[in-house]
């Protein structure tokens, strides 16, 4: 794949991230941005435009992290999580995010996972990985400190390994994440999901994935993708019954609303769709579906 270029971080922001702390406890992002010289939303100007990464934070490979012309303070934050053996700025050659963002004037960071073929420890209990809820909590906090996010419109999304560990953020961050939209996600191996707050739900599945089944995997369907639903449902305390629309031949979309807090859960089927980013990096849906857009549409419309 090609390789997004990448500029250089001034180097005051460079020197207050190599410090920036997580968010696991009760101080804050802005808190603790203000504390050790950072900008905050109260006091930073408009972030650096461009493409470039933050210092490596835990030793990990640095998180790429695009602004577009123009953003102002205050601007939303998209997580992008990529697939097993992907890194960052694959990620982000594969969807297309950094070229939406442009368009629609929000923010969008790429971390990696760890190892040789990287992939996030959705499970919690991979023998031999490192915490990745804890890192990826970091991380939001580093980002918002420097690029002077809105802190109520940080989400997630990915594909893959990382469409679950997208799922597993809605678990075990809600408090940072707005929404989540998990894309052909493998959720067969995610611990029990206790949010502390109900949190809107997209998941986009292809029904020919035979990576991580729509259906599920073995005699017990793990993984299968209206298990997950059904949780979310539960979860969101929505209303049992879906509204059912097909915006265009081979799309099924189901939303499930009201749902509680104005959350919603909602689901694309893609008929016959493969194992990966329906549409890839077409933005505009000239193949007949975007992911990219479908994703940034959903996960605009909810702050914490």
């Amino acid at each position: 794949m090609k390789r997004a270029h990448l500029s250089g971080l001034s180097l005051a922001v460079m020197a207050g991230l190599v410090v920036a702390a997580t968010l696991g406890g009760r101080t804050t992002a802005r808190d603790q941005a203000s504390a050790r010289g950072l900008p905050t939303a109260a006091t930073c100007s408009a972030p650096r435009a461009g493409t470039w990464r933050l210092p490596s934070i835990d030793g990990r490979v640095p998180v790429v992290v695009h602004v577009p012309p123009g953003a102002k303070a205050g601007a939303p934050l998209v997580l992008g999580l990529p697939g097993a053996a992907q890194t960052a700025r694959d990620f982000a050659q594969y969807t297309g995010y950094s070229h939406l963002a442009d368009r629609r004037g929000f923010l969008v960071a790429y971390p990696t996972a760890t190892g040789a073929r990287p992939s996030w420890n959705i499970s919690g209990t991979a023998a031999g990985k490192p915490d990745d809820v804890a890192y990826l909590r970091t991380v939001i906090g580093a980002v918002v400190a420097a690029t002077c996010a809105d802190r109520s419109r940080v989400t997630a999304t990915g594909v893959s390994n990382g469409g679950g560990m997208s799922a597993r953020l809605a678990c075990d961050a809600a408090d940072l994440i707005a929404a989540a939209a998990p894309v052909a996600g493998g959720y067969g191996s995610l611990p029990d999901c206790h949010p502390s707050r109900p949190v809107p739900i997209l998941e986009i599945h292809g029904t020919g994935d035979d990576v991580v089944p729509y259906r599920g995997k073995g005699a017990d369907a793990s993984g299968a993708v209206s298990r997950f639903l059904a949780q979310w449902r539960r979860l969101d305390a929505c209303g049992p019954a879906a509204v059912r629309s097909s915006p265009r031949a081979g799309i099924t979309e189901l939303h499930w609303e009201p749902c509680r807090a104005g959350t919603a859960v909602e689901h694309d089927r893609i008929a016959d769709a493969e194992h990966g980013w329906p549409g890839e990096d077409d933005v505009d849906g000239h193949r007949g579906f975007s992911t990219t857009a479908r994703t940034w549409e959903f996960l605009s419309r909810f702050r914490a």
